[in-house]
């Protein structure tokens, strides 16, 4: 017992150090995951970095720790090194890395992440040789301190820092943890320079509110979510900078028309059962509900609804049905079966998406249809390989698949239309869920 309380201040400077190297593994793991094709490579990539890093920076202290005088000095250092790295460097993330080839964001990043955890490295072994050791073996007692800081760190991170705050403020509530740490570390005259940095943090957004969000005064909604930034400009849904819907859009854009193809063919049957993946502006919604319907619309981002309320009130019709889940999820656990499913969504470059895009999700819309039921997404004009993958896909799943402009539309049974004049213009290819091709082909990258 006499142990513990004896590195008491070293076990906590070094939990506080480990909670907020997680903080950031996560934030960068949840940046990186807008800019990969796929989320097991920004976890990959993250991990990776994070796990090369801490073994450099353990291996050059191993080198080096001879030769330190002062090993308090150098930990304090170290974390206030690691906080200002993390204020400037890695609050700024989604400017630097830039939406290129996965191998040039891979590349980007390891740079960006690897000289913060290469410092992250050299605490660990830093803090075990400064246990005042007596006659027991003390690495499980560093271990498990550090442990103990990874676990609340990336469990703050992941459930209430990023998805109520976004990440600037997890990142700067981090580098506060650093900060922490130095002050534990360093003596009496040495603190003053982490209680200054301190309190510039707590001043910051008082004198520099802009660092930790932006000026909201233009904004009609404004909110960090766990999908990425939502905000509305002018009537424009934004989500992570990049612009999904508007309610300028004309009549006839995809979004509404869309939804045109796919239920004007059953008019006849009466009131129809629709399910609509992606609420968005709602321009979808607001289609479906001219129709003669009941539509089940299914989003995964609850800011996103919120956003919607902002710009619109077609959540109040009463045939509107708002069910808070993931597209892919509802599908495989629900048993309604729809006369058309309708998917409004982003792009396939954003990993809770592209899945959706796949055979498999196809075929699970198919199985989720009646017999007359119909399916539509949007796509884009032209002939190219990413059309040809999304058609190839869809005829691995339905018979009939139509195509007009910007939509294409798919059946079970024959809707008495010409079959699709859109001609590939590529070789056989089909996105699944084991090889996403669909979004490489959309960033052009194959």
């Amino acid at each position: 017992m006499n142990l513990k309380f004896t590195n008491l201040d070293i076990q906590i400077a070094l939990a506080l150090s480990a909670a907020s190297a997680l903080i950031y593994e996560v934030v960068a793991t949840n940046i990186l995951f807008f800019y990969f094709i796929r989320s097991s490579y920004s976890i990959a990539t993250v991990l990776g970095v994070f796990l090369f890093g801490l073994g450099l920076g353990s291996l050059l202290i191993y080198f080096l720790l001879h030769r330190i005088k002062n090993k308090k000095l150098l930990f304090g250092f170290l974390q206030i090194s690691i906080a200002l790295y993390a204020l400037f460097i890695l609050s700024d993330l989604t400017d630097i890395i830039p939406s290129i080839s996965t191998l040039g964001t891979f590349a980007t990043s390891f740079a960006i992440l690897l000289i913060p955890t290469m410092f992250l490295g050299a605490v660990f072994p830093l803090a075990g040789s400064l246990f005042k050791k007596g006659k027991r073996d003390i690495i499980g007692l560093v271990y498990s301190s550090d442990l103990f800081g990874a676990i609340v760190g990336s469990l703050i991170a992941g459930f209430f820092l990023i998805p109520m705050y976004g990440a600037k403020v997890s990142i700067i509530f981090g580098a506060g943890l650093n900060i922490l740490s130095a002050l534990i570390m360093f003596s009496k005259r040495q603190k003053i320079l982490p209680i200054c940095i301190l309190a510039v943090l707590l001043m910051m957004p008082m004198v520099s509110p802009d660092f930790i969000h932006e000026n909201k005064s233009e904004y009609q909604f404004y909110a960090p979510s766990p999908y990425g930034l939502v905000k509305v400009i002018n009537g424009m849904l934004y989500i992570n900078e990049k612009g999904q819907c508007s309610l300028c859009y004309p009549q006839d854009t995809s979004e509404r028309m869309m939804v045109v193809y796919a239920l004007t063919p059953l008019e006849e049957y009466g009131k129809l059962n629709v399910l609509n993946i992606g609420l968005g502006c709602g321009l979808t919604l607001g289609k479906c509900l001219e129709y003669n319907t009941q539509v089940d619309v299914v989003e995964i981002n609850y800011q996103v609804v919120l956003a919607n309320k902002a710009m619109t009130n077609v959540l109040t019709n009463p045939r509107a049905n708002l069910i808070l889940d993931d597209g892919l999820h509802y599908l495989r656990n629900s048993k309604k079966k729809y006369d058309s499913v309708l998917i409004d969504v982003e792009d396939p470059t954003v990993a809770h998406s592209s899945n959706l895009y796949t055979v498999e999700a196809f075929e699970l819309i198919n199985d989720s249809l009646t017999d007359a039921g119909t399916f539509a997404l949007w796509n884009y004009d032209g002939c190219t390989r990413y059309l040809d993958i999304l058609y190839y896909s869809l005829k691995e799943a339905f018979p009939f698949v139509y195509s007009s402009p910007a939509v294409f539309f798919a059946s079970k049974k024959d809707l008495n239309q010409p079959e699709a004049e859109y001609v590939p213009c590529s070789p056989y290819e089909v996105n699944t869920i084991d090889r996403n091709t669909l979004t490489q082909a959309y960033l052009g990258l194959g």
